[in-house]
């Protein structure tokens, strides 16, 4: 079959690249990117709010006796780390509503908020921008820039230092760019690129270097960061996910025919295919151990989590008999024994859902009605932040990992989405005010 139309069926999934971009390729499946954070956003409003201008938490609208009391001020100013996030409340962030940055008023920046709801933009550059992955330790953010140059749609990696605020480009602007993964030190990662070949894997040393901290520029010679491929096959690789330790490199191809999960050494060798199906399988990520990959597949027709081992032996799908529907949005809890994730209705509601590794089946944390999908965990496990559509727009909320305390986090008019949890220190004192 044709790469074209064998990648057809895939690689809509291929996310952060198409998921959180929201751009059509050559390989998206008809509209299906949707496994598509973005499901029917409603158009970006106009108003621009000044930084730490959100409301206080307000209780979601949840019928659910567990969910009705929303978490109270004292705990969530005990919660560790910044929630990083796109919003679409303004293009500029000058407060004038003009667009000067794109030459109209949809762009979707990055903010920052901090569990207690003070937030303040961190990047807003030209074009549009996506948090893709966070460094361990939490001080650096992988950034996804997009933009359209002459009609032809470009990407490029940025490194956002959460310190000083200043980014750096990775790669000069092109067709692919997206989906990296740190290294266990952050001091390189793994991207998607088409520098060479339509959709390669390589390795990206993020050394520091005192030419390349100019905001938005490439170092001053001229030259961007060295980018190794480590994995190229004419039918693409895609969605890396590097292993806790460093040493292996879990990934997708479609290099046999149907996209399949397969994992090598960090240099490239020592390629295993971890799955054989005639069906899909992408989105792998690694358990916290490193001994478990998780993954989406429909071989059993309808998109489901499954686990496997990093050998290859043990897959089994993860919800049981619960009635999830399409699941995507998959996240391992820090100490690896949950999997949050969420499940689309053929009606297009969301929920997010709660499984046990060890076995069972999933429980819903969210009813239908608020539309909810991409969990992300805090730190310590204890919490989730996720995006519902309750209220009307899509923004964030927070909730305990029971379910429990679901509490509107993000309150500016336009929509607040792909939350990704930026870990800090906790001092003990801070432990001890949570209930």
């Amino acid at each position: 079959m044709h790469k074209a139309t064998r990648l057809g069926v895939f690689a809509a999934r291929v996310l952060i690249g198409v998921v959180a971009l929201g751009v059509a390729v050559s390989s998206c499946k008809d509209g299906n990117d949707a496994k598509n954070a973005k499901d029917d956003r409603p158009p970006v409003a106009s108003n621009q709010p000044t930084a730490g201008s959100e409301q206080p938490a307000v209780e979601a609208e949840q019928p659910s006796a567990r969910s009705a009391k929303p978490l109270s001020r004292a705990e969530r100013a005990a919660i560790g780390g910044h929630i990083a996030f796109v919003s679409e409340r303004s293009s500029d962030n000058t407060g004038d509503n003009t667009g000067d940055n794109t030459g109209d008023n949809t762009g979707k920046d990055i903010w920052l908020i901090t569990p207690s709801g003070d937030s303040r933009v961190l990047s807003a550059e030209p074009g549009d921008e996506f948090p893709a992955s966070v460094a361990p330790g939490g001080a650096q953010l992988a950034v996804i820039a997009s933009r359209e140059e002459g009609g032809v749609h470009r990407e490029q990696l940025r490194i956002v230092d959460l310190a000083s605020g200043q980014s750096r480009a990775l790669n000069e602007p092109r067709g692919r760019a997206r989906n990296p993964s740190f290294g266990p030190n952050g001091d390189w990662l793994i991207a998607e690129s088409d520098a060479q070949g339509f959709s390669d894997l390589v390795r990206i040393s993020l050394a520091a270097s005192d030419d390349n901290e100019d905001s938005g520029n490439k170092a001053s010679d001229g030259a961007y960061p060295t980018a190794a491929p480590v994995a190229t096959a004419p039918e693409g690789n895609f969605e890396p996910s590097v292993s806790p330790d460093g040493r292996r490199i879990a990934f997708v191809s479609s290099r046999t025919g149907d996209p399949e999960i397969y994992v090598m050494d960090a240099d490239g060798a020592n390629l295993t295919r971890i799955t054989a199906f005639h069906r899909e399988d992408w989105a792998p990520t690694w358990s916290p151990d490193g001994q478990w990959l998780a993954f989406l597949s429909s071989r059993e027709g309808r998109d489901r989590v499954f686990v496997v081992r990093s050998d290859g032996s043990d897959v089994r799908a993860i919800s049981g008999d619960a009635p999830t529907g399409q699941e995507r949005d998959i996240a391992w809890s820090p100490n690896g024994d949950r999997l949050a994730f969420s499940g689309r209705q053929p009606d297009g509601t969301r929920r997010i859902w709660l499984a046990p590794i060890a076995g069972g089946s999933a429980t819903a944390l969210t009813d239908a009605s608020g539309h909810s999908d991409q969990p992300t965990w805090s730190p310590d496990g204890d919490y989730l932040v996720f995006v519902s559509e309750v209220e009307g727009d899509p923004e964030l909320f927070l909730m305990r990992a029971d379910g429990s305390g679901q509490t509107r986090l993000t309150h500016a008019p336009g929509a607040d989405w792909l939350p990704r949890w930026i870990p800090t220190a906790m001092a003990p004192a801070d432990r001890a005010a949570r209930p």
